[in-house]
């Protein structure tokens, strides 16, 4: 049986640190390979009494999808749900604590990757269920996505994005993704690559693509935990679910955070900020008056009646009828609490507050964009150490 946070954290030793730290609490491989659970997360920013991990819990649950999509139903990607009970969470606890938690815990990804087939063999009871919320899932797709098999799918508040490695493709695509480069052992070249790879296998097809990516990921397993210790047990009263929307190409330098203190857009960042691009440092004024543009004059008035002033807000730029920047279409992506357990990109929580804020001089009157404007020697070893040699291993770059 899983521990509350506050039984775990009682469990927890703190020793004070005195280096600085930039914020790497979500490494930009589209998925936390390095240990991100809530718990640490909590620690690390001082979330230790009862109160303060309710209210933790409390502004999490706040950027859920359900509490701002319809708000931004023309903003954001079309959305389907597909209800999680109480009782599915805790299926998705105890599948993920029985088969996966140890073998994540030795970062043994081959057996990873051979469990998710086998696990059920010899236990009826989650078998059982998955096949009950296999089939109510796949006829949710199948009435949701009547002339498309593409799509993407993820919780109430995240995806499975850190079980992209673990898909039996993702060395071919990944290696597709790096021929299209005329330096392909340039480590730029190799984590863009690798993001995109990551991004394009994110891409299901079916109920069983879907839970296969669920059942296996410590990203839903953290949000599941979440969900059932701090939301009401009862059925009709539980506010989960299982999101899909159409799956849209979004190039991966074209993704960016942005970063609303008391309504304003003080701060926006390129998302996967370990990689340089060329186009983005032309287009990088352009870009930023669009995405200007399209939160003050649309989402900023459509978020008056969320529930809070003060968010981290997720934009992608696609592609549009050209490849030039003013045809391409902003997007909302997601919503998430303004808080350091949210990674900050090229800002740092800890160091530039006020900056994030808004309060600093350099934007108190004016929104600050960064991106990475030259290409950062040796980004490919920000990676976790584990990720780099299975990669190196298996595609012999």
């Amino acid at each position: 049986m899983s521990d509350s946070f506050a039984e775990q954290l009682s469990n927890v030793k703190l020793k004070s640190s005195k280096n600085k730290t930039k914020d790497f609490s979500d490494p930009k491989l589209a998925g936390e390979f390095e240990v991100n659970t809530y718990l640490i997360n909590m620690i690390k920013v001082g979330f230790i009494t009862k109160d303060q991990i309710s209210a933790y819990q409390k502004t999490a649950l706040e950027a859920n999808m359900e509490e701002w999509q319809m708000l931004l139903a023309d903003e954001t990607f079309p959305t389907i749900y597909c209800p999680i009970t109480y009782s599915d969470a805790k299926h998705f606890i105890r599948i993920f604590e029985r088969y996966f938690q140890k073998l994540h815990e030795h970062q043994l990804f081959d057996q990873i990757r051979a469990q998710m087939h086998t696990c059920f063999d010899d236990d009826q009871e989650e078998k059982q269920w998955y096949e009950q919320i296999k089939e109510r899932l796949q006829k949710t797709i199948d009435q949701a996505f009547p002339d498309t098999k593409n799509f993407f799918a993820k919780t109430s508040s995240r995806s499975a994005k850190d079980t992209c490695i673990f898909k039996e493709d993702f060395l071919q695509i990944y290696r597709r993704e790096l021929s299209k480069f005329p330096d392909p052992l340039q480590e730029n070249s190799r984590i863009t690559a690798l993001l995109t790879a990551a991004f394009l296998s994110l891409c299901v097809t079916s109920a069983a693509d879907v839970l296969s990516m669920f059942i296996i990921s410590e990203r839903i397993y953290q949000d599941m935990l979440l969900a059932t210790e701090a939301q009401n047990t009862a059925d009709s009263l539980f506010k989960e679910n299982i999101i899909l929307r159409p799956f849209i190409p979004i190039d991966v330098d074209m993704e960016f955070r942005g970063f609303v203190f008391q309504r304003r857009l003080t701060c926006i960042s390129q998302y996967n900020y370990l990689i340089y691009s060329q186009r983005l440092c032309e287009w990088k004024d352009n870009i930023l008056e669009k995405i200007l543009s399209f939160f003050n004059d649309i989402v900023r008035i459509k978020l008056n009646q969320y529930k809070s002033n003060s968010y981290v807000i997720d934009f992608a730029l696609a592609k549009g009828d050209d490849e030039s920047v003013n045809s391409m279409k902003v997007w909302v992506i997601e919503l998430n609490p303004f808080m350091e357990t949210t990674d900050g990109a090229l800002f740092s929580w800890q160091h530039e507050r006020d900056v994030l804020e808004g309060q600093a001089n350099e934007n108190k009157d004016k929104t600050l964009f960064r991106i990475t404007e030259r290409v950062r020697p040796g980004s490919w070893t920000m990676l976790p150490i584990s990720i780099r040699q299975w990669i190196k291993d298996e595609s012999g770059l």
